[in-house]
């Protein structure tokens, strides 16, 4: 029996569908059995089966087509970016997470590390993102202002680096507390001021069902490069 829920504690993850078992009595119906208990772990229902892992999002960007990982945010616009040879290019558009459509991928765990290199022409906004609507994001952006930290509002407290283009960006969630950090080309790591979390970020408080995801954006003019999409599923700050 398939039935909608959310994990108790990580709403953040979106409604999953979930598998349950159920026999059938002397009468014709069904029902779970009375010894199921949804709050443990369910016995595989096929014996000596295995759970298969989840996706690994990570992405070279070698291959001529979008990886089936990525999903423009409500639209889907192949004419803004232009793929292979290991740094895709997205074409800016709108001046906000309001009027663009974010390039999302899904990922299902309750800690991991996100990474991309990402490179701006002047006029466009680019970042990583924790995406959960237009309205409701958090990440580490880069722009003409700088590198700094968009909180789940809205708000960018500080900037840093003006004049940068090229920055390799980093986000380590670690169970739905986030901390962000970001590196010039041939410099070292450095860790952002500012922290967000995020377990309000999910349908209980804000509707639509949706669930908070990795992103990448361009807005303003121009276009942002990105190199190197990686994901760990662990918390991974950098040594």
């Amino acid at each position: 029996m398939t039935v909608h829920a959310y994990e108790n504690g990580y709403r953040t993850l979106g409604r999953q569908t979930l598998l349950l078992p159920i026999e059938w009595t002397p009468d014709g119906w069904f029902r779970v059995p009375p010894s199921t208990r949804t709050a443990a772990p369910l016995p595989m229902p096929v014996p000596n089966a295995h759970q298969q892992p989840a996706l690994d999002p990570s992405d070279s960007f070698k291959s001529p087509d979008l990886g089936l990982q990525w999903a423009f945010w409500h639209e889907f616009d192949p004419a803004r970016i232009t793929t292979g040879k290991g740094a895709p290019t997205l074409l800016a558009k709108g001046d906000s997470l309001a009027n663009t459509a974010a390039l999302t991928t899904p990922v299902g765990g309750h800690a991991y590390t996100i990474e991309v290199d990402v490179e701006v022409t002047p006029g466009c906004a680019s970042g990583l993102l924790l995406f959960y609507s237009p309205e409701h994001a958090t990440g580490i952006l880069l722009d003409d202002e700088g590198i700094g930290v968009r909180l789940a509002n809205g708000y960018v407290p500080s900037r840093k680096n003006k004049g940068a283009t090229r920055a390799t960006l980093r986000v380590v969630n670690d169970r739905q507390e986030n901390d962000f950090y970001y590196r010039l080309p041939g410099q070292q790591w450095q860790k952002a001021e500012e922290s967000s979390e995020i377990a309000g970020m999910n349908h209980n408080v804000l509707g639509g069902f949706l669930d908070d995801r990795p992103a990448v954006i361009a807005t303003g003019h121009g276009q942002a490069t990105f190199r190197s999409f990686r994901y760990w599923p662990e918390v991974k700050a950098p040594s």
